[in-house]
């Protein structure tokens, strides 16, 4: 079944009491809310990508980011980022956001979900899924065709100059991790090939 994604429905990641942690870079402080928050809240989708991408972020990006486990407990982020996942795929599902973050995640760096091989697919999978609810979204449409490396590039070039026309308003406030990784990765013109390098070296 495809649906209209309307531009009132976009969700909005803003948070301001973790995008202010994690732009001060108080990892712990920021993880420790998010987990409370999900912990008494674990249905609110918006609590769980943004603790699921935050615990993703940080564990793929401790190095550029300067993180040591002295400012985090990477074990614990990974027990996290699998419990949130595993919830989400029994209760998000249907939903379009956890599709396709969740599937972002999985499908570029499985090996912190569990069997390479079976996350990688199961990411793919989900970001299929997506697409074909929305397949006028371009963030769900380039998400899905840039984990293709066979993608011709001129295909992937025209989605992404769709998806920087709506950077802004698909990720909006400034110093959360989400937002800002997604801005960063996509604002500019060479992401097609950027991406397809990604998939190649992973």
């Amino acid at each position: 079944m495809i649906k209209i994604r309307w531009d009132n429905i976009v969700i909005n990641w803003e948070w301001l009491e973790v995008d202010i942690l994690e732009r001060e870079e108080k990892w712990e402080e920021a993880k420790l809310l998010l987990i409370k928050s999900w912990r008494q809240n674990p249905q609110d989708i918006i609590v769980a990508i943004r603790l699921g991408f935050f615990a993703w972020n940080i564990l793929v990006e401790e190095g550029p980011l300067g993180i040591t486990d002295e400012d985090v407990d990477f074990d614990e982020l990974e027990t996290v980022l699998k419990e949130v996942t595993h919830f989400g795929m029994a209760n998000f599902i249907t939903n379009e956001d956890f599709l396709w973050c969740f599937g972002y995640m999985t499908s570029l760096f499985p090996d912190h979900f569990g069997d390479y091989d079976y996350w990688e697919e199961k990411g793919i999978s989900m970001l299929k899924h997506a697409y074909e609810l929305f397949p006028n979204e371009p963030v769900y449409s380039y998400s899905y065709f840039a984990s293709f490396s066979n993608t011709p590039k001129k295909s992937l070039k025209e989605v992404c100059y769709k998806v920087q026309a709506v950077l802004e308003e698909r990720f909006q406030g400034e110093g959360g991790v989400l937002s800002e990784y997604f801005k960063g990765v996509w604002q500019n013109s060479q992401i097609h090939e950027k991406s397809v390098k990604l998939w190649e070296d992973f």
